[in-house]
């Protein structure tokens, strides 16, 4: 137990058992708090940063969850003492990446934003644990500078990691991949061959860009490689461009010889769980390495948005989907007077009948794509058609296009076999 300090004095231990029973809420982590807590993440407009970067935004809230349950524990064991700094891998890992992206506010920016409102959220709780108007101004007092404390501990070990990054990049003579294509995706002129030759690959060619990443906070990197390195064989590429771009982040580039099959890449997908990928369409030349990497970047957010979204998706199937979820309320306008009834079917039946408009309405193809008896899928598609308002044959289209909307904004589990 700490000795009190003139500085820190010892709570009465009316408002130490108060702490406590906070404190116990706090550690069963109330899912409204974990809400507002990542809500925080988004207070000011250039915290949306984050939402462009699926895998920073992972370890945020995996950083602001580990922060609260470390405080909170601290406090049930030793309440209104003060919490002795606590900084996790993930922080770690997020101050040096957006140190060596030169966004190092924004770290702080979060930091305070979470802070603000761990307060608000602490602050509503103590009034349903006490109305004595003397304990409340003590508890008050005590939590605000307790969180006080804490957080700007944390902080104080942040901006030296963040220093340590800064100048050790500062005095890194080195210039590695991520450093020179961060050059050509700069927009600047450059001699094409001399870079090519500097990285080992071709910029003259046709590319298809690859972003591949996990939001798992024990990401293994040479799995993330081996799935870049199916996908680039997809392309008909041996020999890709793979940038690591940070924590759990791939940048590939592959010679995009041959058209991607979805259905393909879908099987990449399920082989490689826990790991998700966005693909550009493919471009030629330097024009072409930058415009491919730009639409994977765009596809990345999507998916990032939409809780349904699948683990690996090209630009061209994310294009329409963004679209369409502009307007939250046309959306779902437009899913009910297609689908109808059939919206609410479980995910088996709407994954049925997509796979079926996808493979041409093909049965035998379809069955064979999902691993489904041919009469089984038979059925699934007469059920279909008795759910929807309109005649599937002469509404294809439209309903591809809603089914699709539906799969990409619901969580779902995986379609059954």
């Amino acid at each position: 137990m700490t000795n009190p300090s003139p500085l820190w004095p010892r709570p009465s231990e009316a408002v130490r058992e108060l702490i406590r029973k906070g404190a116990e809420i706090a550690q069963s982590l109330p899912p409204e708090w974990l809400e507002r807590l990542n809500e925080s993440l988004f207070s000011s407009p250039e915290d949306t940063l984050l939402l462009e970067d699926p895998v920073l935004l992972a370890a945020c809230r995996r950083a602001n969850r580990a922060e609260l349950l470390h405080w909170a524990n601290a406090n049930l064991q030793r309440p209104g003492e003060p919490v002795q700094p606590y900084v996790s891998s993930d922080m770690v890992d997020t101050a040096r990446e957006l140190a060596r992206r030169g966004m190092s506010e924004l770290l702080m920016n979060s930091a305070r934003a979470a802070q603000n409102a761990a307060w608000e959220l602490w602050m509503k709780m103590a009034f349903s644990l006490t109305r004595d108007p003397q304990l409340l101004e003590e508890f008050l007092d005590v939590s605000s500078r307790s969180i006080s404390a804490f957080i700007d501990s944390n902080m104080r070990v942040m901006t030296e990691i963040i220093l340590e990054e800064k100048n050790a990049h500062a005095h890194d003579e080195h210039v590695d991949k991520r450093s020179l294509v961060s050059r050509l995706l700069d927009g600047r002129d450059m001699d094409t061959e001399q870079f090519g030759r500097r990285l080992g690959y071709s910029l003259v060619q046709k590319h298809q860009a690859c972003l591949v990443w996990s939001e798992s906070p024990n990401a293994e990197i040479h799995r993330l490689e081996e799935m870049a390195r199916a996908l680039a064989s997809l392309t008909g590429s041996v020999a890709p461009l793979v940038v690591f771009a940070g924590p759990a982040t791939l940048w590939v580039w592959s010679s995009a010889v041959k058209p991607l099959d979805l259905n393909q890449l879908h099987h990449v997908g399920r082989q490689f769980p826990g790991i998700r990928a966005a693909l550009g369409s493919p471009g030629t030349g330097l024009n072409g390495f930058r415009r491919s990497h730009l639409e994977a970047l765009t596809a990345q957010r999507v998916m990032g948005r939409l809780a349904g979204a699948p683990p690996v998706a090209s630009i061209d199937q994310v294009r329409m989907v963004s679209l369409m979820t502009q307007d939250a309320r046309a959306s779902r306008q437009f899913i009910l007077s297609t689908l109808g009834r059939m919206a609410a079917e479980p995910a088996v039946l709407l994954h049925s009948l997509h796979a079926f408009l996808a493979n041409g309405c093909n049965i035998t193809q379809t069955a064979e794509v999902l691993g489904t008896h041919r009469n089984t899928l038979l059925r699934r598609l007469e059920r279909a058609q008795d759910l929807l308002p309109i005649k599937l044959a002469d509404h294809r289209i439209q309903i591809a296009a809603a089914l699709e909307l539906v799969i990409w904004s619901t969580p779902v589990e995986d379609p059954e076999p």
